[in-house]
């Protein structure tokens, strides 16, 4: 995949972390520790061909597309990385041994990474404040994802080595990335990745910081929800060659699968926008609604896909905090009307093992109580049911 990313190492420390309730897992508190070139020859004989080839693709097979695979937060406990934890490091790879497969079906696969990781290692922690193993980045790269959202009220808990650590570890495994960034060049770079035949764009924000705002000469670490520099960026993203962009927004309420009043209203303006075409949601830790709006789908809330959220570990906490999702979208070129739209949507529930932390897909497991997961398949599906968008299970 060829994506534009990030550049120089920006010091600097934030503030001091404020405790908020969110993504308790009842552990006690520790302190924070290209555009690629062409190849070489007639640049114009190869577009003659390129665009030869695509015609007769479009004949003989339909129109062009691509598939997008989007899950939720990746949020890293401290009993996650318990266990996973090597006689040498960590390990979180055999969580994702279930899913992979399918998200390595898709051209485009989607993360959310809620929790920093560490550049080496050194002053890890937890809740309620982050800064995890370097080697969740493997696992990322293991389970098949192409690009992973930054952006979330956890990003600056470990800064700057949560973002050095978060920013290299992907750039290490070769996982693009949108939402932090060690610059403010970087930050003004656009993430583009390929996917099919299409140019992807993927931005990512994030209502705020536990931690308080940035001061102005660290706002380049994290982006934080504002309409007109999103849409900024979205412009900026179809001016460098973006024919479908994807907007990851990190937003809602903490264990409530209802909507809030930011979702409610910056949702659909943003997604009116002609250079915003898909919006996909997580910090809720619940599954939400899916919302069409003019052909064009709103993701509110994608749950979480890694967590020790549960009744079990967290009083606040929901059944639904142990439910995930595998959102499946098919894109589709309209090479009349000059765009790619979403043509299909579809669904995969997932549910944590908090035995060993291994992501089930609910639907084709054999080995776990099946009252269990048809309750928790039957929440996902009624969850994002609740506007009328039919999401289908697959």
């Amino acid at each position: 995949m060829a994506w534009l990313l990030f550049g120089l190492l920006v010091s600097g420390a934030v503030a001091s972390i404020a405790l908020d309730s969110d993504d308790n897992d009842n552990t006690d508190p520790k302190d924070p520790a290209e555009t690629s070139s062409p190849p070489d020859g007639d640049a114009s004989n190869a577009s003659e061909v390129a665009a030869g080839d695509a015609a007769t693709a479009e004949t003989d097979d339909g129109p062009s597309s691509f598939t997008i695979a989007a899950t939720g937060d990746l949020l890293i406990h401290e009993s996650v990385a318990d266990a996973a934890r090597t006689v040498d490091g960590w390990d979180f790879r055999s969580m994702f041994d279930r899913v992979a497969p399918i998200l390595g079906e898709a051209d485009l696969a989607v993360c959310h990474v809620e929790t920093p990781m560490s550049p080496n290692n050194s002053r890890l922690s937890y809740y309620p404040a982050f800064v995890v193993p370097r080697e969740l980045a493997d696992a990322i790269a293991y389970a098949g994802y192409d690009t992973c959202s930054l952006a979330s009220n956890h990003a600056t808990d470990g800064a700057p080595d949560g973002i050095v650590g978060t920013v290299g570890g992907l750039d290490r495994v070769g996982v693009a990335h949108a939402g932090m960034a060690l610059s403010p060049q970087a930050r003004d770079q656009v993430t583009l990745i390929e996917a099919g035949d299409a140019t992807v764009a993927h931005l990512s924000y994030t209502y705020g910081f536990n931690n308080g705002e940035l001061d102005a000469d660290e706002a380049h670490l994290s982006n934080v929800i504002d309409e007109a520099t999103i849409l900024d960026e979205a412009r900026r993203a179809r001016a460098a060659g973006a024919d479908f962009v994807v907007l990851s927004m990190h937003w809602g309420t903490n264990y409530m699968s209802e909507l809030d009043e930011m979702q409610i209203e910056l949702g659909p303006r943003l997604l009116a926008s002609p250079h915003v075409d898909l919006i996909l949601g997580h910090h809720a830790h619940v599954v939400q609604a899916v919302g069409e709006i003019g052909g064009e789908y709103l993701v509110y809330g994608l749950g979480n896909f890694l967590s020790n959220q549960s009744p079990e570990s967290c009083t606040e906490c929901p059944p639904a905090t142990t439910d995930g999702v595998i959102v499946h979208l098919t894109v589709t070129e309209d090479a009349a009307a000059g765009r790619w739209a979403v043509t299909e949507i579809a669904h995969t529930p997932t549910w944590v093992d908090r035995s060993n932390f291994e992501i089930v897909d609910v639907l084709r497991d054999t080995s776990r109580d099946p009252v269990l997961l048809q309750d928790s398949a039957q929440r996902t599906a009624s969850a994002l049911e609740v506007l009328g968008t039919a999401v289908e299970a697959r």
